[in-house]
Formats: structure tokens, sequence, C-alpha cells
């Protein structure tokens, strides 16, 4: 049988999550740009909620993997999670047989990581013994799909101080191609993987009033599961 979790992550987040159902599972683990496979019996996808929608890698991952069962973690930065699991249910033709929306630290905060792993349990045991689901319509901002790049971009600013030595590890971690010498371009989504990964902590973000204030909003704690 060929199983496996795959996750897609910029600051660790989806990447923990993921770590523990591939600890639990035994299932190889693998990140989105680097999964060896085209098709798979059983598959764990761990991803964050970007605008309450799923990132494009994950759109292209489903659109062009095989997988006889599908197990769907979006974690979501205790704001609101929007849509995404059942527009992925709507979109693409796989059979999902468990999902959840985990709250987790926020890219743009320093609060508190998911750390109830046992809570976690009932998708394991629904991998291991897997059923094809229905997940429900949830809430999603009506206004949450305009002008999200730009949004972000606004929200967002990135700045390359002089602690920069050049090393171009922000180039290199960066699949949008949307820096070069710790400056960022048009094509930059703010997802922060290079602020994350910079090994002389030379990058450096800050947040628009409006985004500030967008973040002070009352946060989500919920952990949604579908089994």
């Amino acid at each position: 049988m060929r199983d496996a979790v795959v996750y897609y992550s910029n600051t660790n987040q989806s990447r923990r999550i993921a770590q523990y159902f591939a600890d639990k599972l035994g299932y190889p683990f693998f990140d989105i740009y680097e999964v060896p496979y085209q098709n798979f019996d059983n598959l764990v996808l761990a991803f964050p909620i970007h605008c309450q929608a799923l990132p494009d890698a994950v759109k292209d991952f489903l659109s062009q993997k095989q997988m006889t069962n599908l197990t769907l973690i979006a974690t979501y930065g205790r704001m609101c999670h929007g849509n995404a699991l059942h527009e992925a249910q709507r979109k693409y033709s796989h059979n999902i047989v468990a999902g959840a929306y985990v709250p987790t630290r926020h890219s743009y905060l320093q609060d508190e990581e998911f750390d109830d792993f046992k809570s976690l349990e009932p998708i394991i045991q629904k991998v291991l013994a897997p059923s094809q689901i229905k997940i429900p319509k949830s809430y999603k901002n009506p206004f949450s799909d305009l002008f999200k790049l730009k949004r972000s971009q606004l929200g967002v600013k990135i700045t390359n101080t002089d602690k920069c030595d050049g090393c171009g590890m922000c180039a290199q971690v960066c699949k949008c191609d949307a820096i070069a010498d710790g400056v960022t371009n048009r094509k930059c989504i703010r997802c922060l993987k290079c602020v994350a990964t910079c090994p002389q902590d030379a990058l450096k973000f800050s947040l628009s009033l409006p985004m500030k204030a967008y973040l002070k909003k009352k946060k989500q704690d919920k952990l949604i599961i579908y089994v």
C-alpha cells in the first residue's frame, strides 16, 4: 500500500500537526513540493488556511494527485477558518474520510501553538478504518476572495536589515519566486517562510494599522473535527 502524510507549511504550524499524524500512523512524511508519488491509498494532507481559502499549492496538489482515501487537516490562526474543506470536497473528486480545522498560532502573531494532540485521536482511528464523510458548509466572509494578494501585501511589509549576508536562503525556500537578495516582489503572498527561515534573522515584518486592528478581533479557538 502507498500511504503518506503530506504537509504544506511556511511557519511550521501545519508541519507540527502533520508530524503527529506521521508518527502515530507510521506513514512516510513529505513536504508538498517533494512528494515522489502520484497515487496513494491513504493520504493525510495538512496545510494552513490562507484568507479563509485553500492555498494555491494545495489546490495544485489536489488537482494533480490521485488517492483512494483522503484526510484534510486545515490549520488556522484563530481567526475565521472559512469554508475551505467543504469547497475542497465539492471541487475535487477525492474520497474524503476525515477532516479538521485546527486552531494554532497565527503567522503574524506570537500566540500559543496547538498542543492538544490527544484530541486528534478520533481522526487517527478514522484513517485506519476509512469511510466517506460529507463535510458541511461553514461561514466564509463574502469578501474574503477579493484582492487577496493585494490585501496581504498592503497589510504586511517585509524588510531586509543590515544583518543580511547575501546567503540567498530566502530565495531558495520561496516557492513563489517572490524574493531575491532579501527584497520581495509583487508575487509575494506574505506567508513569511523567508522570515522564518533566514539564518541571520535579517528579515523583519511589520503590520499596517488595518491589519493590526483585524488581528485584535475576538479569537476563535475551536477545534472542529469531521469523522
